[in-house]
This record gives structure tokens, sequence and C-alpha cells, in this order.
């Protein structure tokens, strides 16, 4: 049996943290939503190397010549010379080699004597392509040069580090990192043999409303009825209180740092959303069940007379020693418009990952949907604002909504046709419903009940439930096939 702390390797993928702490004393409830593989709890002796791999800035222009290094991890503990390579595709946050030593993609590898790699997207951790984060200095952010950037790696790898140009390729990711596995092989299937998606988001929305009914799905299955409706009655009392005048009594219970002005919709929307991500974090958590226990004891607590008191005195326990928290739109904004690689909000992926979600991805998380239980006034409205404000006015509703468009238009939205691709999903991860729908010939969708995002990455053990059992040694069957199927032409 693997030790417990091992078992949650890259499974343990969770958001990023929804209070951004740029001053502890004074936290910001705001957050990207990034999903970001864990490092494990405990250690292994390290057999990674760290390298870097010149690649272009911009393959828009054929006279741009201007480059920068994007950095990659290797792992050749288990390579034999002829075997296959397994490659780990980055995704919105800083590369750890911890994607090439633990987990069940580490796993096969190793008994298919491969070589592992994982690379580091442009304009995370230290593959910076550009002086500064400003809103010009971000247009190379975007899938046509990052593909491009992930096709010259891999023929690196293939021609200039293992020196075998006919050596088989696999690729995986988790969430978006697991989108861009996937439309590597439809658009580079000469280079991969095949690709494992776990949890990939692969379509674009302008109004993700099945998150929230996912996240109050789940406060019911793991808290209860109760629990619920405390949040659902917390929500309306306070929506309540501001359309009545009564934001001050709103200031006072929730702490805030700057009085909420009740008359503006941005406003109203931020604040409301800042309590929304805090509840998201832990709903959507590989912890989630004891994450919603712990919840649901607070917000259900007999002592309490109302869902209001029970939401307020939760979230401000959240932070116990703060001096108050930051939930207004302007500080936001603020927060965003750093453009120094040194800031905080840069180190973290925050900016970046807003400008692709702004630029090409969308999922604005909001309340329209009656099957959930956070209101109403998180709307796209505070989304398409904010992407404005940070990234020049030319991204207004209209341009943003033909963007989305473009990118399921592009890359085939839910029903990509390309084949030899497992896409897996736990059945309660809010962001399977931006996954794949249908599959075509040698490829499969698979719903693990019971799982979280991500959860299926880990190496296998005795404490994975049947279904989570089965479908890690399904991938390893698709990818045993893909890598070991006779190539096409004469025998």
């Amino acid at each position: 049996m693997l030790p417990k702390l091992l078992i949650f390797f890259g499974a343990t993928v969770a958001l990023a943290t929804a209070a951004i702490h740029l001053d502890p004393s004074r936290p910001l409830l705001f957050g990207t939503q990034r999903i970001i593989p864990q490092a494990p709890a405990s250690e292994v002796d390290s057999t990674a190397a760290w390298n870097t791999f010149s690649v272009r800035q911009s393959y828009s222009f054929a006279q741009d010549l201007d480059e920068f290094p994007m950095r990659y991890v290797t792992n050749d503990q288990f390579y034999v010379p002829g075997g296959p390579i397994f490659i780990f595709i980055g995704g919105p946050w800083e590369l750890e080699a911890h994607l090439v030593e633990q987990g069940h993609f580490v796993d096969i590898a190793r008994e298919m004597n491969g070589f592992l790699v994982a690379n580091e997207l442009r304009y995370y951790g230290e593959s910076i392509p550009t002086e500064d984060a400003s809103r010009e200095n971000l247009r190379f952010l975007s899938m046509d040069q990052i593909l491009p950037d992930i096709a010259s790696f891999i023929t690196h790898i293939k021609n200039d580090v293992v020196r075998n140009p006919g050596a088989r390729v696999v690729l995986t990711g988790v969430g978006f990192s697991g989108s861009i596995a996937l439309w590597t092989r439809k658009r580079y299937q000469h280079l991969v043999q095949g690709v494992w998606s776990a949890g990939g988001m692969v379509e674009a929305s302008d109004d993700f409303r099945r998150f929230s009914e996912e996240v109050g799905e789940n406060i019911r299955r793991f808290g209860s009825d109760d629990c619920y409706n405390a949040i659902w009655q917390g929500f309306g009392i306070t929506e309540n209180l501001l359309d009545a005048g009564l934001s001050t009594t709103v200031d006072q219970l929730f702490n805030v740092c700057t009085p909420i002005v009740a008359d503006d919709p941005l406003d109203v929307a931020a604040f409301f959303n800042g309590i929304f991500n805090e509840i998201s974090m832990l709903a959507v958590n590989i912890n989630l069940r004891e994450n919603i226990e712990d919840m649901c004891r607070v917000l259900t607590d007999p002592d309490q007379p109302n869902g209001l008191t029970a939401l307020s005195d939760w979230l401000t326990g959240i932070f116990p020693d703060t001096e108050c928290l930051t939930m207004d739109f302007q500080s936001v904004v603020n927060a965003y418009q750093v453009t120094n690689w040194e800031d905080e909000m840069l180190r973290n992926g925050e900016r970046q990952w807003l400008f692709q979600r702004c630029t090409s991805l969308g999922w604005p998380l909001t309340s329209g949907s009656l099957y959930q239980p956070f209101g109403n006034r998180i709307t796209p409205y505070l989304f398409l604002e904010l992407c404005e404000r940070l990234f020049d006015d030319w991204l207004s509703p209209q341009v943003f909504r033909s963007l989305v468009r473009n990118t399921n238009m592009f890359f085939g939205a839910g029903s990509p046709d390309v084949q030899r691709v497992t896409y897996t999903y736990g059945s309660l991860d809010p962001w399977r419903y931006t996954g794949v729908r249908y599959a075509y010939e040698d490829s499969y969708v698979r719903i693990i009940q019971g799982a979280t995002h991500g959860e299926e990455m880990a190496s296998l053990s005795e404490d994975d439930s049947f279904e989570l059992r089965m479908a890690k040694e399904r991938v390893s069957q698709d990818i045993r096939r893909w890598v070991y199927a006779r190539p096409p032409g004469p025998p």
C-alpha cells in the first residue's frame, strides 16, 4: 500500500486561493479560479533535471526572430533508448519537478521505459517572453503562439534530447493544460500518438452558470439541505438589505474595508462574488467533503438567528486576524492592473490567466440560474467590465463573445473530432461541464463517480474507489495500445 501522503499527488489538483493576500491584513476576496496541480506532502529523492529551450516570441511573422527561454524539467530514471516520450503539458502555473516524479502518468512511463518531460507555459513561472505584462505585451499569450511552442518543444525533445526522431509521444495535462494537450494533438497529429486529458476544459462560454449549480449540489451532497438553505437565505437577506438602503449593516456584518456602494451593480456584484469565491474554493477542492462539513457546521449552528448572520460569521471567521476584507470592485481592478513581473499577482499567474479567459476562454462564473443558492447579482457584467477596464476598451462585450465563439469554432468545443484521446472527469467537478461530451474513433470519455477534479492523476492506491481504479487502469490500457500500435503503412 502506498503511503497515504503520496496518494494524492496530482490528484490533489486544487483551486488557487480565492482570497488574494496582497496585504494579509486586508485580503482581497477575488480569484481567477485557476486550477493547479499541488505538490505532494511528502518528498522523494529527486531525479529531475532542469533545462530551457528557446522558443519564438511570436510565430505570426516570419521576420520576427525574437526568442525567450521556456523552462522544462526531465526525468530519465526509467528511460531505455527507443522508449516513448511522456510529456506533461504546462498550464497556468509555475512549473514544478513533481510533475515528472510522482503520479499515475509517471507510473505508466516507468512501466513502459518512457522518458518524462514537463514544460512551462509561456508567461508563467520563469518562462517570460516580454519585459512586462502590459496589455500590449500580453498579445503573445494566445493559442496561436502556445501550440507552436509545444510542437517545437516536442521536436526538440525527440531530435536533440533523446535523439530518436521516431520516438512515440504521449501528452497529458489537467484542467486547461489538458485542453492544450488535446488541441496539440488536433493540430499536430504527426507529432503526438495519444493524449490523456484529465478534466480538460475545452468548451469556452460567455456565461458559465452550471458552475454555481454544481457547487450548490456539492453542498447538498456533503453538507445538508439546511446548509444550502442557510446560504440561500444569507444571500437573499443581504440583497434585500442593500436594496432597502441598509448597506451600512452589511458593511459591518462582513467587515468590509470599503463601504459597498449599493446603487452600483459592479460594487454589489464584486461583494457577492467575493463570498461565492470563498465558498466555491472549498466546495471544489480535493478535500471538499471535509471542507463542506466544516462550513456547514457554522452555517447551521442552532444559535444563529438567520442565514445572514451565519454567512457573515462564517466568512469573517476564515480571516480572524485581518483588519478588514477587501470586496469592492475598484480594489479588484487596482490589484489586477499591475505589470511588473515581480508583483505577486503576476508571480502567481492571476493577471495572465484572467487575460486568457477575457480574450478566448470566457467562463464567467455567474449566479443567473434558479438552481443555486448564491442570489442573482453575480452576472457576466462583472466579468466583462473587469476585462474591459484591465485590457482596454477594445474588449467590449461584443468582441468578448466573438472571441469565445472563435475558440469553440477553431477547436470543436465539446465535440472535437480527434482520435486517440482518453478524457477523464470527476463527477463532483463543476468544470466537467466545459469538457468533452462526444468521443470519436479510438477516443473515450469517462466520468468517474465520486471523484473530484484531477483525482485520477494520482498513483494507483488501495484507497481508490472501484470507479476511480477502473478509470486509471483504462487510461493505462489506452496509452499502451497507442504506443505499441503498428505504425501505418505496409507491413
